[in-house]
Order: structure tokens, then C-alpha cells, then sequence
């Protein structure tokens, strides 16, 4: 029986035509099953890429959720530390004025009491045979000075007035301003006139060893 073959190129297009469908049954390279783990690595991928950003959003949302919590702590935390701060300067100004009107105060009461001081430590310091016949202002406050007039019987009384009138805590600097001997008013007797300028300094301590002495 004799064939003829009226298409050109039918036999080599037979022959490929069976090596491809050969080609393609077999199995590729690393046998039978080599393209099942890549295709279970896709479908795994699908399967964990749903869950892996959904485990990121809700990762994601509750750090954010974290971070709007701070925030409002910390607005809160700052709003209570105005709140002191306010507070704190209101009691520091308070503070201030009390400390002002108690220093006003203790200043008006030292100086509404500077006399009565003066005559308490001028008289509780007078020894015996020594009498006063004036005192008089010689400058005002806050430099207070005054001059005090007197009769004694000795020189040595006049020099222990003006010892004791040193060792008062509210008296200053004692100056003798002249000291003579004269004849006592209505009688023969001799006295001692002598004036004294001191100084006011005011210091609130306990009276001296001096002025209990005199007193």
C-alpha cells in the first residue's frame, strides 16, 4: 500500500506534534510531585496573608487605642498640674502680703513702744542719790537720739549711771555732754548737774545684768 503525503511538512509536523504531547506528560524536574509544594506555598500564602494583616490592623488599632489613652492621661495630668500651679502661686503671693503686714506691723508696734522702753531702762538704771529733771528728743527715728538732765550727789554716781545705761540692750552709744558741780535750790548743799546724749537702739532682748542692778 503506498501513502502519499499531499501536505508539505506533514510528517515533521506529525513527529513534533507527538514529541510535545511526549514532552508534556512527563513529570518535571524532581519527580512526580515537584510542583505540588510551590503550589501548597501559594495557596498557603493566600490563605495567611487575610490573617497576617489582620492581626497587623488589630495590632496596629490597639496601639493606637494605647497611644489615645496617653494622650488624654496626659491631658488630664496637665490640666490638674496648671490647676496647682496656679494654686501654688496664689498661696506663695498670699504668703508674701502676710509676711509684709506682719514686718509692718511689728514695726509700728517697735516703734509706738520706743519711749516707753527708753523710760524703763533710763529710770530702772538710776543708782542712789541720782534724780532726773528732763529728757528731751534730739533727733527723731529711725536715728533716734536723746538728751537726758539730771542731778547727783557724787561724780562717782554720774559715772555709775552712765556704766549702767551702756549695759542696756536698748541703748546705744552714752556721751557725757558736761558734768558741774552747783548749789542745790533752797539749800548749802553741793550737787552734780550733768547732761547725757545717748542713742536708741532698738534690740528685744532681756534687760541688762546693769539695769537689774539699778532697778
Amino acid at each position: 500500500m503506498i501513502e502519499v503525503n499531499l501536505h508539505p511538512g506533514g510528517a515533521k509536523a506529525k513527529a513534533k506534534a507527538r514529541g510535545w504531547r511526549r514532552f508534556a506528560g512527563r513529570p518535571a524536574l524532581g519527580g512526580r510531585g515537584a510542583r505540588s509544594p510551590w503550589l501548597t506555598a501559594m495557596i498557603a500564602a493566600l490563605i495567611a496573608a487575610p490573617l497576617i494583616m489582620g492581626a497587623m490592623w488589630f495590632l496596629q488599632r490597639s496601639r493606637s487605642g494605647s497611644l489615645e489613652e496617653r494622650l488624654r492621661t496626659a491631658a488630664v495630668d496637665s490640666t490638674r498640674l496648671a490647676d496647682l500651679r496656679v494654686l501654688s502661686d496664689s498661696l506663695i503671693t498670699r504668703q508674701q502680703l502676710v509676711r509684709e503686714r506682719v514686718e509692718l506691723i511689728r514695726a509700728l508696734d517697735r516703734d509706738r513702744f520706743v519711749w516707753p522702753h527708753i523710760l524703763d531702762e533710763v529710770s530702772g538704771s538710776l543708782p542712789d542719790f541720782v534724780w532726773l529733771t528732763s529728757i528731751q528728743e534730739s533727733s527723731p527715728l529711725p536715728d533716734l537720739t536723746f538728751e537726758i538732765r539730771g542731778m547727783a550727789a557724787t561724780a562717782l554716781a554720774v559715772t555709775e549711771y552712765v556704766r549702767r545705761l551702756e549695759m542696756s540692750p536698748w541703748l546705744g552709744l552714752v556721751r557725757i555732754l558736761g558734768s558741774q558741780q552747783i548749789a542745790a535750790e533752797g539749800t548749802d548743799l553741793e550737787v552734780h548737774a550733768f547732761t547725757l546724749l545717748l542713742d536708741y537702739t532698738p534690740r528685744p532682748e532681756p534687760r541688762g545684768a546693769g539695769s537689774e542692778t539699778g532697778a
